[in-house]
């Protein structure tokens, strides 16, 4: 199977503590059938997630082959775009591999072409667009053909639950059918797919959609298995049962006035661009989502980004106005450096400006990596602690390493680390959080 609708970690490279790695959103392209008269150049995608500029050192273009690239320094967090045109001049079948060498690595990143050619002209140009004439196609639609197969007798399973989420909510929620499968035409963007059967686990899965992608995905389903979330200083709680009078407009079903003080929460958000990858802001926009269904109009909720910039884009305010609120979570995306430090100073800045005597005021950091701070900025966790400010941390489907980090931070915060690493995960974890520290004694 063809790498392809995901952007794929191609490279990690390791110098001391600089890192460079290089993700592309795909590394073949198939043209199928071509005339003289249609488009015989493709777009690829590599963008440096690491923290070392990347120089574009050698392009070898083989016989037909031209190449453009939008810059040949690939800056952390930055992306460029590689055109490939290849021109035949005989009809038949054509494949290309184009190697394309980089200053952080001893070996190519290999992007292929292929196709057939139905027609050929000697006198065409060899030339290679310009990027200023790229056209992108708008609002296109792809048809998606979804398989859920039984990972031990490799046999279809009919009536599996597959469920497309899109920008942190249920887009469609499908059923397969006889033979294990469902299909969806999907606009061309970027969703997470979970696949759930009965007497199966799950398996899920970020999908990029476009007219060059795959046009069929494939989950393999096992056994059930118990996936743990991931929290350290976090006790079970347990709650009386209350049945909510129908007069009560600032009780939840989730989080009852009675038992749970107000909240003032400050949600600082890593936007660099790692967070686009494997479905992570698709997984914490979820996790937003649910968390704001179980906030009451008596709760504060603020956004702050950090990314190549620290930006608030939700002043902190009671949460009213849900739908507007879910709106502004649906747009968060990802892409730029990341400024950790200097976001959490937002953050104190406006978790203080709205701090309860009596309440639960938490800042609760989300994030895929290292969250590094100096030894003045842990100084500073452990006063805005002492003040009555907390910390919590939630690692993104998070590597293993960067847990150390994150752990060092909740433990100065007196808050919870927390890991999300699926969709059931996303739907629980952060409500449980907030019940948890604002649970009254």
């Amino acid at each position: 199977m063809r790498k392809a609708l995901l952007l794929h970690i191609i490279f990690l490279f390791s110098l001391q503590a600089a890192v460079a790695q290089l993700v592309f959103d795909k590394s073949t392209h198939n043209f199928g059938e071509i005339n003289k008269e249609d488009k015989k150049y493709v777009d690829f995608t590599v963008t440096n997630a690491g923290k070392v500029a990347a120089e574009i050192t050698k392009i070898e273009e083989p016989y037909g082959v031209d190449v453009k690239v939008t810059t040949k320094t690939i800056l952390p967090d930055s992306s460029v775009i590689i055109r490939i045109k290849y021109t035949p001049k005989r009809k038949g079948a054509y494949k290309a591999d184009i190697p394309v060498w980089t200053s952080v690595q001893n070996h190519p990143i290999t992007f292929t072409i292929e196709g057939v050619a139905k027609t050929a002209d000697i006198n065409e140009s060899l030339e290679c667009p310009d990027f200023e004439t790229q056209k992108k196609p708008e609002d296109l639609n792809t048809d998606i053909t979804i398989k859920v197969i039984d990972n031990a007798t490799k046999q279809p399973i009919p009536n599996a639950l597959v469920e497309i989420i899109w920008d942190g909510l249920i887009y469609k929620e499908l059923r397969t059918n006889r033979v294990g499968e469902t299909n969806q035409t999907l606009k061309n963007d970027v969703y997470y797919i979970v696949a759930s059967a009965k007497g199966y686990g799950s398996s899920e899965q970020a999908v990029e959609v476009h007219q060059d992608s795959l046009r069929e995905i494939i989950f393999y389903l096992g056994e059930p298995s118990e996936e743990p979330i991931i929290v350290e200083q976090v006790d079970t709680i347990v709650e009386p049962e209350i049945i909510l009078a129908p007069e009560d407009t600032i009780s939840t079903a989730a989080m009852p006035v009675g038992l749970y003080a107000e909240n003032n929460i400050v949600f600082l958000i890593d936007a660099s661009v790692s967070m686009k990858l494997e479905g992570r802001m698709d997984l914490l926009k979820a996790a937003m989502i649910e968390l704001l269904n179980g906030l009451r109009s008596i709760d504060r909720l603020a956004i702050v980004t950090y990314a190549s910039s620290v930006d608030v884009v939700l002043a902190s305010q009671f949460v009213k106005d849900k739908a507007q609120i879910t709106e502004i979570i649906q747009d968060l995306s990802a892409g730029g450096r990341t400024e950790g430090a200097q976001g959490l100073e937002k953050a104190y800045e406006i978790a203080y400006q709205n701090k309860l005597t009596e309440g639960n005021n938490l800042i609760i950091i989300a994030t895929d990596g290292v969250f590094n701070l100096s030894k003045e900025d842990k100084a500073n966790v452990e006063q805005n602690t002492s003040n009555g400010i907390n910390v919590s941390v939630v690692g993104v489907k998070n590597e293993k390493w960067t847990e150390k980090s994150m752990l060092t931070i909740a433990e100065l915060g007196n808050g919870s680390y927390l890991n999300i690493k699926s969709y059931r995960q996303a739907k629980e974890t952060l409500l449980n959080e907030i019940k948890q520290k604002s649970l009254k004694k």
